[in-house]
């Protein structure tokens, strides 16, 4: 007896101590489904990008915060009233009021300055007004664009920066024609100072310049962060509830509509979305399940069995995922989906195959389970090595959740194995004792083992015994369409991706408790960035070396109008490109600040508009005229020495992000060979993400393939002594995924984050089924079978599994298109795709592949006959 027989007989002899061992094993690994955390965003990646240690240094060098921050953009709308009237503007204010009156939000807020808008421009101007008796371009406020943090000064003497009561109560004093009047030196477009600057930066791209009437403006909630921020996962849950509450007390407002968007935010509502999903995706996968368990198996005992093997499956999976201390993210929901497929797949075949050698060889319950168990055991073990492989390829993710995603799904199939290797047979053979001493012992037919389903299943085998060569050819040409559309796939890291839907409305007539909830963060971002240029979509370009020179601010110059040849840079409402450069902050102080302005034109011999000689003295006296602007473009030592330069690209928040990307790189450029420059920014830093992700989908199908092409051939070497059997129950794997990228490629979904994922997954997934087939194929040429009737008997036989599998699980993948995550829809969709074509392939191509393999790769090889021949032999 072999290995496989021994585990057999094992199982079948002490099926009573191995349920009492399985129950307590599972029962120890549910207590660890209480140790799960949340995770309501993807974290970061693994190792930095080179944008994103970029971005890092920008923040170090640039910016003069004690403190990491983030912002929050909240865009007020009214298309009835003028949100520059007094009263407008003092409802902004009592609206931040709310807000600092909140204890979870103030609890987050920065201690200077935490919100900041038009309306504290005014009244901060009118204040300064009073105590300086005018308001000039020195009186109001700086705005560190970087970070989003507003640094004020509420006159050129340092009083403090008025409070937000002492501005609510100064505009209350304020009558309308004195509100105009600081207004109108505020948004002067003629102005060059870092108020109106600021101001034009809160107001849509469509604002007339100099008016004194809007419909939206943008105020910016800043709040403080243990670290800097790269993902929506590192915000803290504080910050995140925060700003989720500052977003429930702008809905709250009556006048005046809000839409807001932080990138807390995105981490907050997706708690929401995941919850409101699994209240939807799980009743569905229950009734799936169900249903198709009931249609396979036409037997109650069986399909509770197949529910309390799904059950145990999760609990062994997500209870070692809470052992092992792996956050539950957003990818983390398909896992279940994926295991449920998956156990129903485990369920069919065991089950089928036991109900078969039932059938064929009239044995016991006892001697049909070993003899089942002892057939299946080599695929099933083989499935589960292949499986776990393709799972596990995705460790070469840079994405640390998608690593968790793939150990956790490969402790998942490897439960599966054991919950239904183990587990569901010694269950099915006590019940079936229990049920026959009450006169309870039918076994149902298989599907497909007559009718209509009959010749369908046979389809496959029919031509593979009259045409195979011509089939594969066929075969052959749709694979090479497939591989060609496949070439225009798209790749996208897009964040809305993540950002969840609103429910379809049929979900309105479910009970409250399992309602879904509505989600207005997609089209509030939309919204915002339709018309406003929010300090998260900036870019930047970080140069180093010796910045002091003429050629640098040349080279400055040169990648300014580089830079605003594209249509991705944002143009304000004065038509200025924004862009800020160490040259245009000089240029506009000089306007303003005589002294520095006889500096600069001294400096400047061509009468260009940049300075050619003197560089460190004109550096010297730009940080003595404004420090606050001459820190955030130029980084200088303790010393006095200048290291480094920063330029900031505003970028339009509709431009597709490749082409802000390539506005940023035309910058870099400029400065090769002369000064060291990377570019950076949160588009540019998914865009290299994107380049991961292409990286990514071919590393883990790469080392799926390989891993699984050495093990089929070992594995086939090792028991049949046939290692060439291994690439071709290879090939009609590749068949299906080639064919699932070109259907992608050709419905326009894109490769994300989650769908990177999808070739591995079909590959481990899909080798299950040219398992089953080559295994039971081999196993009917080694009894002596023709390679006709052994092809018909094995679609007989495991053909009908393999279908009830199909069907199964792609229904079950196919649940998560009710997902309110797009990714996730993308995923199931994708998935159940997959599975669809591994079927296909697996029934109808691979039939011709192995009388394709016997003819021609073992040519003359006799097939070694058994003694006796099999029971049921013609």
């Amino acid at each position: 007896m072999d290995m496989f027989d021994r585990l057999g007989e094992a199982i079948t002899n002490h099926s009573r101590a191995l349920i009492v061992v399985m129950l307590v094993l599972t029962a120890g690994l549910a207590l660890g489904l209480g140790n799960i955390q949340e995770q309501g965003a993807l974290s970061g990646l693994s190792e930095d990008t080179a944008a994103a240690e970029a971005n890092a240094e920008i923040q170090e060098r640039f910016s003069d915060n004690n403190v990491n921050t983030t912002s929050t953009a909240i865009v007020i709308r009214n298309d009835e009233e003028n949100l520059l009237s007094r009263e407008a503007l003092l409802r902004s204010l009592r609206y931040q009021q709310a807000l600092y009156e909140n204890k979870s939000i103030n609890a987050t807020l920065v201690d200077d300055e935490p919100t900041f808008g038009i309306a504290n421009i005014v009244a901060q101007a009118s204040i300064a007004a009073d105590r300086r008796g005018t308001v000039d371009e020195q009186t109001l406020v700086g705005w560190n664009e970087e970070s989003g943090v507003v640094e004020t000064s509420a006159t050129a003497d340092n009083w403090p920066t008025p409070t937000l009561d002492e501005q609510i109560d100064e505009v209350e004093s304020m009558d309308r024609w004195e509100v105009e009047a600081v207004l109108e030196e505020v948004l002067d477009p003629d102005s060059d100072s870092a108020a109106t600057q600021a101001a034009y930066q809160l107001l849509p791209e469509d604002y007339s310049p100099g008016s004194l009437s809007t419909d939206s403006r943008m105020l910016l909630l800043t709040q403080e962060t243990e670290t800097q921020i790269s993902a929506a996962a590192e915000i803290s849950t504080e910050v995140s509830n925060a700003q989720g509450n500052a977003r429930a007390i702008a809905y709250d407002q009556e006048t005046d509509h809000y839409d807001v968007y932080g990138t807390g935010l995105v981490n907050y509502e997706q708690k929401f979305v995941i919850q409101d999903s699994f209240g939807i995706l799980g009743p569905l996968v229950l009734l799936f399940v169900v249903v198709a368990l009931s249609l396979a198996y036409r037997d109650v005992a069986d399909v509770a069995l197949g529910l309390v093997g799904v059950v145990a499956t999760l609990c062994w999976t997500l209870g070692a995922m809470g052992w092992l201390g792996i956050n539950f993210n957003p990818v983390m929901i398909a896992a279940p989906i994926i295991l449920i497929g998956l156990s129903v797949d485990f369920a069919l075949h065991v089950t089928m195959r036991y109900r078969e050698e039932r059938q064929a060889s009239k044995a016991g319950v006892r001697q049909a389970m070993s003899t089942a168990l002892t057939d299946l055991g080599p695929a099933l073990g083989l499935i589960t090595m292949t499986t776990a492989i393709g799972f596990l390829s995705n460790y070469t993710s840079p994405l640390l959740d998608l690593r968790d995603f793939g150990i956790v799904t490969a402790i998942g199939i490897v439960s599966t194995l054991l919950v239904f290797g183990l587990l569901i047979p010694a269950l099915k053979l006590e019940l079936t004792s229990v049920l026959t001493r009450f006169g309870w012992d039918s076994t149902p037919s298989l599907p497909g083992s007559r009718g209509a389903t009959q010749h369908l299943l046979h389809g496959g085998s029919t031509l593979a015994s009259r045409t195979p060569v011509a089939l594969l050819v066929a075969v052959l040409l749709l694979t090479g369409g497939a591989a060609y559309a496949a070439t225009d796939v798209e790749l996208s890291a897009d964040q809305e991706l993540f950002m969840g839907d609103n429910p379809p409305e049929v979900t309105e007539s479910l009970p409250a408790s399992i309602e879904p909830g509505e989600y207005s963060l997609k089209s509030d971002r939309a919204d915002i960035y339709a018309d406003f240029q929010p300090p998260y979509r900036q870019g930047f370009i970080l140069v180093t070396g010796d910045v002091a020179t003429p050629g640098a601010l040349d080279r400055v110059d040169d990648a300014r109008d580089e830079i605003n040849d594209s249509d991705a840079v944002y143009e304000s409402a004065t038509d200025e490109p924004a862009i800020i450069t160490p040259l245009s902050e000089m240029q506009a102080v000089a306007k303003t600040d005589q002294s520095f302005n006889e500096t600069f034109e001294r400096a400047d011999t061509t009468n260009d508009g940049i300075p050619n000689r003197n560089i460190q003295e004109v550096y010297n006296a730009f940080y003595r005229a404004d420090e606050d602007r001459a820190s955030r473009v130029l980084d200088r030592t303790d010393e006095g020495n200048y290291t480094a330069m920063s330029i900031q690209i505003g970028t339009d928040g509709n431009a597709d992000r490749s082409a802000a990307t390539t506005a940023v790189d035309d910058g870099v450029a400029v400065f090769a060979g002369e000064l060291d420059a990377v570019g950076t920014g949160s588009f540019v830093v998914e865009e290299q993400l994107n380049t991961r992700l292409s990286a990514t989908l071919i590393q883990s199908l790469a080392v799926t393939i390989l891993a699984v092409l050495v093990i089929l051939t070992g594995a086939f070497w090792l028991k049949e002594r046939r290692p060439t059997l291994g690439p071709t129950t290879l090939v009609p794997v590749l068949l299906s995924a080639i064919w699932l990228f070109g259907t992608m490629a050709l419905l326009e979904i894109p490769i994300s984050i989650i769908t990177a994922m999808v070739g591995s997954i079909t590959v481990g997934i899909g080798v299950d089924y040219s398992i089953h087939v080559s295994e039971r194929y081999w196993h009917e040429r080694k009894h002596g079978r023709s390679i006709d009737e052994a092809l018909r008997r094995t679609i007989a036989g495991t053909g009908s599994a393999l279908m009830s599998s199909a069907v199964t699980t792609a229904v079950g993948f196919g649940v998560l298109a009710f997902a309110l995550l797009p990714s996730l829809r993308h995923f199931g969709f994708v998935l159940a795709v997959g599975v669809v074509y591994s079927f296909v392939t697996a029934v109808y191509v691979h039939p011709s592949l192995l009388v394709v393999w016997e003819r021609y790769v073992l040519g003359s090889e006799t097939v070694v006959r058994l003694a006796e021949p099999m029971e049921g032999d013609t």
